[in-house]
């Protein structure tokens, strides 16, 4: 009984999205402590063979924790949950294993001298890769071919690179390489919550299916650069927060998608 009100007060701190009780002011603007994210990213996409564009909407729930160092302000990040809109007839499902298998990264955090105001933040862009290692993940041809020696399995399922899982009037397995850049810029208001833009963008190749025809059609995305298709809300939560806790309680924290 004891361990269930413990879950059940963190649970409602995480509801009302209470912030660290230690948090401690930044240079950069933001405080010191735990939040939560959600992040709208925007692309179209180019299926084939009829080359019909299809604009695609994927969202992105993230923890973050803000800490000071020698070099400034520091947050980490972590992806809890990526989803991303049917294309047509077709759902692609990122699943447990592949956002276990996105690293985690550090980013500075500044204020923005291109900003509005003295409440406005830039957490700067970070490259990662999944399914490869590559020596510059931020400007490295990403590998077209399931034999090249760069290629690597971080979701561990025995597949190349990435596997992601496509339900429609095609099924089965798409293994990919991904390069994702993201960045924030935001204006924050006195509670810590901040809202503004998802900076950066993102490519990927088709190394591999588990048939010819998912292969062959799998759609070719590009990133929508209008900043009013890429956004982000961000919210303070408790320091005890997890991805579990704050995927529980999404809607509370940043409303109804």
């Amino acid at each position: 009984m004891n361990a269930f009100r413990s879950a059940a007060f963190l649970l409602v701190a995480v509801l009302l999205g209470a912030a660290s009780a230690s948090a401690q002011a930044s240079d950069a603007g933001i405080s010191t402590g735990a939040y939560a994210s959600r992040q709208y990213v925007s692309s179209r996409a180019q299926t084939r063979p009829s080359n019909r564009y299809i604009r695609v909407r994927t969202t992105s729930v993230l923890l973050h924790r803000v800490r000071e160092s020698d070099e400034g302000t520091v947050v980490e990040s972590r992806y809890c949950a990526v989803e991303q809109d049917p294309l047509g007839r077709v759902r692609t499902l990122l699943g447990a294993a592949f956002v276990a298998a996105m690293p985690a990264w550090e980013s500075k955090a500044t204020r923005d001298p291109d900003g509005e105001g003295p409440g406005t933040v830039h957490i700067a862009e970070h490259t990662i890769i999944l399914g490869a290692d590559l020596s510059d993940p931020a400007r490295e041809n990403l590998p077209e071919d399931s034999d090249d020696p760069r290629i690597t399995d971080p979701d561990r399922d025995g597949h190349p690179g990435v596997t992601v899982e496509v339900d429609g009037f095609v099924s089965g397995q798409v293994y990919l390489v991904q390069r994702l850049t993201r960045g924030l810029r935001g204006s924050v208001d006195p509670d810590g919550r901040m809202t503004g833009t998802v900076t950066g963008a993102g490519d990927q190749t088709v190394i591999g299916a588990s048939n010819a025809i998912l292969k062959t059609f799998t759609p070719r995305f590009e990133h929508n650069p209008d900043p009013k298709r890429n956004t982000f809300v961000w919210v303070p939560v408790p320091p005890e927060s997890t991805c579990e806790t704050i995927l529980v309680a999404r809607h509370r924290l940043f409303g109804e998608d």
